[in-house]
C-alpha cells in the first residue's frame, strides 16, 4: 500500500475514471425488456402451446378499450365515437380483429329469408325505442361481451397479431384514442398494454429511484460520520460500481427488466459497506492520536481491514451467485452483475479509498469528556449487558420467534400475476379493474380440439363443456362454436320450431349455417373459433382476474371436465404463463436459497478453519430467512419474480455482520482471553461499524418504497426488515451463543485471564483484569 500511495496513486485514479468513461459509452446499447413469457423456454409448456394456437387461429392476445361514462353509454355521441374508433383501429397494422358493440348481431328468419343485421344501426330519439334497444343489447349473448350490465361502459376488443411489438401497437392505439376525443374516459386493458406500461414504469423508476437512493445514502453517511470525506469516498465507490455494472450489461447484450431495476439499488445499498468500515476505522485511528501522518493511518487501516473486508465481500458475492440456480434468465443475470459490481467495489474500497484518503490531513476526533455519548453507543452497551448476563433468554427468544415464523410460512403463497404490480388510482389499475369486474377479464384460456369439428357429436360435447365452464369459479365469459351455431339456427327456424336456438343435427346442416354466416360478412367472428378446414376448434374462456389462484382453479377445472375427451389437444392461454413462471419462482427460491447457504457455510468453514464456525455463522441467516418468509405469510405478501430474490440478497449482505463481529471478537479475545471483555470491546468498536453498514443497506433499499411497482415496494420493505433481523442476530444471537458455548475456534490462547466486572458510571463497565495462569486451551 505504501508503494501504491507513493508511486501509483494517480495511475490508479486515472484507470478507474477511464473504465467509467468506457462503461458510459456502452449505455446506448441498453434496451428495456418488459415481457415475461420469454422467461419460459419456448419449446415446452404453455409458451409452445400458444405458438401452436397462433399458427391456427392467428393472434391470441386481446387488447380491450373500455369507454366509461358517468351516465348511459347508449347515446348518439358515444355511438358516433365508437364508430370512429372502430374504423380507425381495425385499419391499424398489427390488429387482426376489432370487435365492438357494432358487431353485435341479431339473427332471425323473416318471410323465409335469413336476416343477419347489427343490433345497433342508429340511436333512436324516441325514449321507448331507445329503451328497447338497450334491452336488446343486454339480452343478446354477444352483446353481454361489449356492454356492462349497468350500461355505463362499453368495450372494444382487439386481437393483436403475434408479430407486432407492444411498443409499436400500443402508441398507435393511444394515437387513435387521442384523434377521436369524447366525453367518455377511455381505459386500456390486456397483457400487451400492461407490458408496455411496465416498460415506461421501468424508465420512470430508474429516473426516480436512483437519485432518491443516492440522496438517502448521502444523508445517512453524513449523519454517521459527520465529515464530508465519509460521504464522498463511499459515494465515488458506489457510482463507479453502478457505471461498471450497467456497462457490462450493455456489453453482454442483456436487457433491463423489472428485476434489473434492483441492480443500482442493491449496489447503492451494498457497495459502500466496505468503504464505510474503512472510514469508521479511520476515525477510530484519528481519535487515538498516535499516528504522525495520514499515510501511516491509511497503511494501518489497509493492514487491519483487508482480510475481513475481503472475506465479507466474498461471502456477499457467494450469496448473490446463489441466483445462478434460477431458471429465470433475468434473475441469474442480476446475480452475475451484482457480483461483478460488488467485486469491483471491494477492489476500489481496498485500493482507491486508501489512495483518496492519503490526500487528506488527519483530523483529531478524540472524544471530549463533556461530549455526550452517542445513542448508538448506549444501545450497543445495552446489547453487551444482555448477552453477557442473559444469554439463555436471548437464545430462547430467537427460538420462539423462529417457531412463530414457521407457523407464518404455512400461509405463504406464490403469485406472479402482472396485474397486481400496479397499485393506487392509476389509469392502468382502473382499466384492469373495469375489464375484470364488468367485462369478464381480458386474459383468455383456449381449450383446443382436433378432428371433425362439425359433427353433431363433437358440437354437442363442446356445448356441454360450454355450460359446465360457466359454472367454474373465476370464469368470466365463455365463447364456443356451439354458441354461434345456436345463434345461427335462429336465422333458419322460427321461434317455437324444433331446430330454433339448437345445434345442427347433421354435418351438412352445420356447413350450411357457416355458409350463411360467411355470405353475410361475419365469417371472421367464427374464424377465431374454427379453422377454415373445420379440423380444429377451440372454446375461449376468460378469467375474471389474473391471479395465480384463479388461473390454477380454472385450469384444473377445464382439465378435469375434458380429460377423457379424445379430441382435446391441450389447454393454453397468455394468462396461464404466470402459472409456469410461478413454478419456476418456487424452484428458483429453493435452489438459490440452498446454494447461497451452502456457499456461505463453506466459506465460513474455510475462513475460520472450523465446520462449527460454518454452522454457527450460517445460523443467523437461516433464522432470518425463516422470519422473513413467516412474516410474508402473516402479512399476505406473495412470492413473485421480484420477492423471490430476497433470500439471496439477505444472505449475501447479512453474513457480513456475523463475519465482522467474529473477526473482531477473535482479535479482542486474543488480547484478553476474556469472553465478556471481548464482547464489550467488539460491540464498542466493530459493532458501531456494523450498525452503520446495516443502516446504509436499509437506507439504500428504502428508496424502493417510491417505486411504481407493487413488488418492488414490497421488496424494499421486506429487505429492510430482513437486514434488520440479520443485524440483530449478529449483535445478540451470535455473542449469546459465544457466551454459552465458548467455541474453541475463538479461544486459541496460552493464558487465561479472569476479569471482574466493576460498577461504572460509563456506559461500558470497568473490568478488573488479573492474569491467573498459563495454559493451553
Amino acid at each position: 500500500m505504501k508503494q501504491i500511495i507513493k508511486k501509483y496513486r494517480f495511475l490508479l485514479i486515472g484507470a478507474c475514471l477511464g473504465l467509467a468513461i468506457l462503461s458510459i459509452f456502452q449505455f446506448s446499447k441498453l434496451k428495456i425488456d418488459e415481457g415475461f413469457t420469454q422467461y419460459i423456454p419456448g419449446n415446452v409448456g404453455n409458451r409452445a402451446y400458444l405458438q401452436k394456437l397462433d399458427s391456427i387461429f392467428g393472434g391470441s392476445e386481446k387488447i380491450m378499450l373500455i369507454l366509461n361514462s358517468d351516465s348511459d353509454i347508449v347515446n348518439q355521441q358515444s355511438y358516433q365515437r365508437i364508430q370512429n374508433l372502430t374504423n380507425d383501429l381495425q385499419n391499424l397494422d398489427g390488429i387482426e380483429r376489432c370487435q365492438s358493440v357494432l358487431d353485435v348481431i341479431d339473427i332471425r328468419l323473416e318471410d323465409g329469408i335469413t336476416t343477419i343485421e347489427p343490433v345497433i344501426n342508429e340511436i333512436p330519439s324516441d325514449k321507448k325505442a331507445l329503451q328497447t334497444l338497450r334491452q336488446a343489447l343486454l339480452n343478446n349473448s354477444m352483446g353481454q361481451r361489449f356492454v356492462s350490465e349497468d350500461l355505463s361502459s362499453t368495450a372494444i376488443i382487439l386481437t393483436k397479431s403475434d408479430t407486432i411489438a407492444d411498443n409499436i401497437i400500443i402508441p398507435s392505439i393511444q394515437k387513435v384514442i387521442k384523434d377521436n376525443p369524447g366525453s367518455e374516459k377511455v381505459y386500456i386493458g390486456g397483457l400487451s398494454y400492461i407490458r408496455s406500461s411496465i416498460k415506461s414504469y421501468i424508465k420512470k423508476d430508474l429516473i426516480i429511484l436512483l437519485p432518491a437512493a443516492l440522496l438517502l445514502m448521502i444523508i445517512m453517511l453524513f449523519l454517521s460520520f459527520r465529515e464530508w470525506k465519509g460521504v464522498l469516498l463511499p459515494f465515488i465507490v458506489v457510482v463507479l460500481s453502478i457505471l461498471y455494472s450497467f456497462g457490462l450489461m450493455a456489453l453482454l447484450g442483456w436487457k433491463i427488466s423489472i428485476i434489473s431495476v434492483l441492480l443500482p439499488i442493491m449496489l447503492i445499498a451494498i457497495a459502500n459497506d466496505y468503504s464505510i468500515h474503512m472510514i469508521n476505522l479511520y476515525q477510530e485511528k484519528c481519535s487515538l492520536e498516535k499516528f504522525t501522518s495520514i499515510k501511516d493511518i491509511v497503511v494501518d487501516i489497509y493492514r487491519e481491514l483487508k482480510k475481513p473486508i475481503l472475506i465479507t465481500a466474498l461471502t456477499t458475492i457467494g450469496g448473490m451467485l446463489g441466483l445462478l440456480s434460477h431458471k429465470m434468465p433475468p434473475a441469474a443475470q442480476l446475480g452475475i452483475l451484482a457480483s461483478v459490481g460488488i467485486g469491483l467495489a471491494l477492489l476500489m474500497s481496498l485500493f482507491l479509498v486508501p489512495v483518496l484518503l492519503s490526500f487528506y490531513n488527519p483530523k483529531n476526533r478524540k472524544r471530549q469528556k463533556a461530549e455526550k455519548i452517542a445513542f448508538i453507543d448506549k444501545i450497543l452497551a445495552l446489547f453487551s449487558q444482555w448477552v453477557v448476563k442473559h444469554p439463555q433468554k436471548v437464545v430462547i427468544s430467537f427460538g420462539a420467534i423462529t417457531l412463530l415464523s414457521l407457523a407464518g410460512m404455512l400461509f405463504l403463497k406464490v403469485d406472479t400475476n402482472v396485474e397486481s404490480y400496479f397499485l393506487g388510482k392509476s389509469d392502468i389499475r382502473k382499466g384492469i379493474d373495469l375489464v375484470n369486474q364488468k367485462f369478464g377479464g381480458s386474459q383468455y384460456v383456449s381449450v383446443l380440439f382436433h378432428g371433425d369439428m362439425l359433427s353433431p357429436e363433437t358440437l354437442q360435447r363442446m356445448d356441454k363443456y360450454t355450460e359446465e365452464f360457466k359454472t367454474v369459479p373465476g370464469v368470466g365469459h365463455v365463447i364456443s362454436p356451439s354458441m354461434f351455431f345456436k345463434e345461427l339456427s335462429k336465422g333458419v327456424y322460427m321461434p317455437g320450431e324444433e331446430g330454433y336456438a339448437s345445434l345442427p343435427k347433421t354435418e351438412a346442416e352445420a356447413e350450411q349455417y357457416l355458409e350463411i354466416f360467411s355470405m353475410s360478412g361475419f365469417d371472421d367472428q367464427v374464424g377465431q373459433l374454427i379453422d377454415y378446414k373445420y379440423e380444429n376448434a377451440r372454446i375461449l374462456v376468460s378469467m375474471k382476474d389474473g391471479s395465480n389462484q384463479t388461473g390454477k382453479t380454472i385450469l384444473k377445472a377445464l382439465n378435469t371436465l375434458t380429460e377423457n375427451d379424445p379430441q382435446r389437444v391441450f389447454i393454453a392461454g397468455p394468462g396461464l404463463s404466470k402459472i409456469q413462471i410461478a413454478d419456476m419462482v418456487i424452484d428458483g427460491q429453493v435452489s438459490s436459497l440452498l446454494l447461497a447457504l451452502v456457499i456461505i457455510f463453506l466459506l465460513l468453514s474455510f475462513i475460520f478453519k472450523s465446520v462449527v464456525a460454518g454452522v454457527k455463522g450460517s445460523l443467523p441467516l437461516v433464522l432470518s430467512s425463516l422470519f422473513l418468509f413467516g412474516l410474508m405469510g402473516f402479512l399476505g405478501i406473495s412470492l413473485d419474480i421480484v420477492t423471490t430474490l430476497l433470500s439471496s440478497v439477505m444472505i449475501g449482505v447479512g453474513v457480513d455482520y456475523t463475519i465482522h463481529f467474529l473477526w473482531r471478537f477473535k482479535e479482542e479475545y486474543a488480547k484478553s482471553a476474556n469472553t465478556e471483555l471481548a464482547i464489550y470491546t467488539t460491540m464498542k468498536t466493530t459493532g458501531r461499524g456494523i450498525v452503520f453498514n446495516a443502516f446504509s443497506v436499509i437506507v439504500g433499499f428504502s428508496a424502493l418504497i417510491f417505486s411504481s411497482f407493487a413488488p418492488l415496494r414490497f421488496f424494499g420493505v421486506l429487505v429492510v426488515i430482513s437486514i434488520f433481523s440479520c443485524l440483530i442476530s449478529a449483535l445478540l444471537l451470535i455473542p449469546a451463543i459465544i457466551t454459552l458455548t465458548k467455541p474453541r475456534l475463538l479461544q486459541k490462547r496460552e493464558e487465561t485471564i479472569m476479569c471482574k466486572i466493576l460498577p461504572s458510571k460509563n456506559i461500558y463497565p470497568r473490568l478488573a483484569i488479573q492474569k491467573v495462569r498459563k495454559t493451553k486451551m
